[in-house]
């Protein structure tokens, strides 16, 4: 299991990269890496409007 809320897609593993792709081909999506520190401020809530569902 991955924890994707502290772990930076950068320092991820390649065992951990292909846990991701595989669960993207059983979903059918696509998933989108967000560093949400970067924008942080933009809007009230500290997230992109872009970002859905983000905590």
């Amino acid at each position: 299991m991955i924890d994707l809320v502290k772990t930076k897609f950068a320092n991820l593993e390649p065992e951990q990269l292909s846990e991701i792709k595989n669960l993207e081909e059983k979903l059918d999506v696509t998933l989108i890496a967000y560093d949400l520190s970067e924008i942080e401020g933009q809007t009230q809530q500290g997230y992109n409007s872009d970002v859905i569902n983000p905590l």
